[in-house]
């Protein structure tokens, strides 16, 4: 029984759910349409005639135009005063020169635009995000309607936040719903590379790369063949932490028009005095990387980045009688390029210096006046030291599940560890596959 009384319940629902979508009547400003009954028409009564009007063509049609945009309620009796058509009537402004410019800039997109209640509702398949955003855009600002700004904008560890970016402002238009699809969204994978080179680093990289050469051309004519991975390639290859070494190598995809962080670090704790209580709050440090990234045409990848290294400070902190506040050497920079895919840049010229003394002397000996300094060894160490980020940016597709392919280690044994040699040679099909792709495809 209570099941037969949900199942009424339900399709009365449905019915008058149906009969309420029926009740609405849409009309653009200026248009007609034909109002059909099967009795009679006596009298047609519209309850504000600014909005909309009327003229009966026979015994059972009537034209209802749209005068103004608003709404109105139409109600046509017959002869023998029987309500035989009952319906709310909303004006609309035409959508007409709204269709055609959208389709004499769009001829290749399947976009329909229609009125729904007071909503203009746009839907269809659209080629990328790009002209998603252009095509909705457009219809906003033919219509007039209000809109809302939203803008992203990048905060460093230190709590400096960077003003708007302009590139990546989407706006909000009141009245427009937007149901349009992309065939596929836009994803831009950044993949870079934090290394921290000596100042000697581009003068030796000058000379080795140009002694490679035919001639004894300078560095700065072979620099146009020299690539960002090239850089990459020579502070791996190198293998000496006085030259350079690579601090760390993320790789973030991020969809267009959003952000993405990276931190390799942690967070110290922060002894803050209130009064007689003291509260602990904590500070990020490491290597931060925050990034913006947006397509703006079909070809150009905007970029903004935020990269910040820092560590802590040994020799400089601050404390009291209740707490003591450790200091934090920092790098940083904030810049926004645009790229083509597959291009690379490089951001340099983050410079830090350290001075060092070393004094070492003979036991006894080296205290005795002037005698003494015989016995003793003054040694001065400066280090100047840069920071490099090479960034490559690319747009990439996902992959379904059966295509990713993840790298595994081969165990060996003690014996062939320790003498360097591979006794075993057995090797699947799959592992040559995976070393011969990256592991990736």
């Amino acid at each position: 029984m209570i099941k037969i009384l949900l199942n009424t319940i339900l399709i009365l629902f449905i019915v008058g759910s149906g009969m309420a979508n029926a009740a609405l009547l849409n009309l653009d400003k200026g248009a007609a349409k034909t109002i059909k009954t099967t009795n009679k028409i006596d009298t047609v009564f519209i309850s504000d005639t600014d909005i909309a009007d009327y003229k009966v063509i026979d015994d059972q049609r009537v034209v209802v135009f749209g005068i103004d945009v608003g709404m109105a309620t139409v109600i046509i009796y017959d002869r023998q005063g029987n309500e035989i058509y009952n319906r709310e009537l909303i004006v609309n402004r035409s959508l007409l020169m709204v269709k055609q410019l959208v389709m004499a800039r769009y001829p290749d997109e399947q976009v329909t635009i229609k009125n729904i209640g007071q909503q203009v509702v746009l839907d269809g398949i659209v080629s990328s995000e790009v002209v998603k955003n252009e095509i909705y855009q457009l219809v906003g600002e033919l219509l007039k309607k209000d809109k809302t700004t939203r803008t992203i904008s990048q905060k460093s560890g230190d709590g400096y936040e960077s003003a708007a970016l302009e590139y990546t402002a989407s706006h909000q238009y009141a009245g427009i719903i937007d149901n349009l699809k992309v065939l596929a969204t836009n994803q831009i994978n950044v993949k870079l590379t934090v290394a921290e080179v000596s100042s000697s680093f581009l003068s030796k990289l000058g000379i080795s790369y140009g002694s490679e050469g035919s001639d004894s051309g300078t560095f700065v004519d072979y620099l146009y063949s020299f690539s960002a991975e090239d850089i990459v390639s020579v502070i791996s290859a190198k293998e000496d932490e006085k030259l350079g070494q690579i601090l760390a190598e993320p790789n973030l995809s991020v969809i267009s028009g959003e952000t993405a962080s990276f931190l390799v670090g942690g967070e110290i704790p922060i002894a803050v005095r209130d009064g007689d209580s003291v509260s602990i709050s904590y500070k990020e440090y490491g290597i931060k990387l925050s990034i913006v990234a947006k397509v703006t045409d079909s070809e150009n990848i905007r970029l903004s980045l935020m990269p910040e290294v820092s560590s802590i400070d040994s020799t400089v902190s601050y404390s009291d009688s209740f707490v003591t506040v450790p200091s934090l050497k920092t790098r940083k920079a904030h810049t926004t390029v645009q790229l083509t895919d597959g291009q690379s840049f490089v951001l340099a010229g983050l410079l830090t210096s350290e001075e060092r003394e070393l004094l070492s002397r003979v036991p006894v000996l080296g205290d005795i006046p002037v005698l003494g300094s015989l016995f003793r060894h003054t040694e001065s160490d400066y280090l100047q030291t840069e920071l490099i980020i090479v960034a490559t940016v690319n747009l990439v597709e996902p992959v379904s599940a059966k295509q990713v392919k993840l790298p595994y280690m081969e165990r060996t044994s003690v014996f062939e560890r320790l003498l360097g040699v591979e006794l075993s040679r057995k090797h699947s099909a799959s592992l040559n596959e995976i070393l011969s792709e990256g592991g990736f495809q």
